[in-house]
C-alpha cells in the first residue's frame, strides 16, 4: 500500500515523463509535416528531374522515400500546442519559456540553446526544469482528468 506522499510523487514523475515524451513526439512529427509549396514556381530539383529522358545513359528511376508522421505523433503535436499555450499562464516571460521547451524537444543541447538565447547552459537547464515543474504541477492540480487518457 502506497502512502499519500509516494502516490503523489509517482503521479508527478509519470506526468513529467509523459510531458517530455509528448513534446519529443511533437518535435519529431513537425519534421514530417509538409512544407508550404508554391506549385507555380518549380524548384531547380524539379526542373532537373523533369529533363531526364529514360533513353539517356545513366538514367534510372528511384522510388522516393516518403516519411509520414504517425497518428499518435500528430495527436501529440496538437497536445503539445495546447501545453505550450498553458505556459502563458505560468511564467513572466512566456515566449522565452516556450522557445526553451520547443528547442529542447527538438533535441538541442543545453549549450546550443544557451548560445542561441545568450544564456549559460546551466541557466537554461534550470529554467527548463522550472518550466516543466510548473507545467506538471498545473496539470496535476487543474486538468489531470482531461489528460489522463492521453498519458496512459
Amino acid at each position: 500500500m502506497l502512502s499519500r506522499i509516494e502516490h503523489n510523487l509517482n503521479q508527478y514523475i509519470q506526468v513529467r515523463k509523459n510531458l517530455e515524451l509528448i513534446l519529443d513526439d511533437a518535435a519529431r512529427a513537425e519534421r514530417f509535416i509538409a512544407k508550404p509549396n508554391n506549385n507555380r514556381c518549380p524548384s531547380m530539383y524539379q526542373l532537373i528531374e523533369t529533363n531526364h529522358i529514360p533513353s539517356e545513359i545513366g538514367y534510372w528511376e528511384k522510388p522516393k522515400l516518403k516519411l509520414r508522421a504517425t497518428p499518435r505523433q500528430m495527436t501529440n503535436y496538437g497536445l503539445a500546442i495546447d501545453l505550450l499555450l498553458m505556459v502563458h499562464e505560468l511564467s513572466e516571460d512566456p515566449l522565452l519559456d516556450r522557445k526553451i521547451l520547443w528547442l529542447r524537444a527538438k533535441r538541442n543541447s543545453y549549450a546550443r540553446i544557451g548560445k542561441y538565447l545568450v544564456y549559460h547552459r546551466t541557466t537554461i537547464k534550470r529554467m527548463y526544469d522550472k518550466i516543466l515543474d510548473k507545467l506538471t504541477n498545473k496539470i496535476i492540480k487543474d486538468c489531470l482528468d482531461i489528460y489522463a487518457k492521453k498519458f496512459i
